[in-house]
């Protein structure tokens, strides 16, 4: 015979997973966007316009984590063993490990430095007291951008939805009409999501590219649902 509290303990976790599915799937018209790092970094104003744009789904372990349900990753209040641990690809704590794992998935990510780090990689250091050091530090910070991983400011990445709210108003129809995308058309394209027609042509070639840049590729149905193409 089950022990009963071994029962009720199944029930609640359940429940809880329920739950959680449940709280996921509010707005199927948003992407999810996974949130690593403490959210009261961010202000009330900001979090109103994070919650807007995407579904937020908190990090609690890589092992619970399916990535395929998510659209991007934002890592808060980064600190700078986490930048330069993404950069040399050592993954030896999650944070570390999710990042890594998202380099090698193509998956978008924006890591927003802690403050007393951005004032440093941010702005003019010239007049830094150890140049060399700080060199070294805005180089692991280039790498990071090269294998898609943008290092920015959270006034940066919220700028960079309104701009890609902006190109789908201005740009969306055209792309739509497009019969055909090339690599071209990803490396000119502004922002890290590309409107296509579900009858668009995509080359190989154009899907590398985008795996590359960080971009994603989204085809949009006649109905107006958006779903990812790479």
């Amino acid at each position: 015979m089950m022990d009963r509290k071994l029962i009720e303990q199944i029930v609640l976790e359940v429940i809880k997973n329920l739950n959680i599915t449940e709280n996921q799937s509010i707005d199927r018209s948003k992407e999810n966007l996974l949130i690593v790092g403490d959210q009261k970094s961010l202000n009330q104003k900001d979090l109103l316009a994070i919650e807007s744009k995407w579904n937020i789904i908190l990090f609690d372990s890589i092992e619970n984590l399916e990535m395929h349900t998510v659209s991007k990753v934002i890592f808060l209040n980064a600190k700078q063993d986490l930048l330069v641990k993404g950069a040399l690809g050592i993954s030896d704590t999650h944070e570390s490990e999710l990042l890594s794992n998202c380099i090698l998935e193509y998956v978008p990510v924006s890591l927003i430095p802690a403050d007393y780090l951005q004032r440093y990689i941010f702005n003019d250091h010239q007049n830094s007291p150890n140049r060399a050091y700080l060199s070294q530090l805005l180089g692991y910070k280039d790498t990071l951008g090269k294998l898609g991983v943008k290092v920015e400011s959270i006034a940066s990445f919220l700028n960079k939805e309104k701009e890609i709210l902006k190109t789908y108003s201005e740009k969306s129809q055209a792309n739509e009409k497009k019969k055909l995308i090339t690599h071209r058309d990803v490396q000119d394209y502004v922002g890290d999501q590309i409107l296509v027609d579900k009858n668009t042509i995509i080359t190989p070639l154009a899907r590398d590219t985008a795996r590359e840049l960080g971009k994603s590729i989204k085809v949009i149905d006649p109905k107006g649902a958006i779903c990812s193409c790479n």
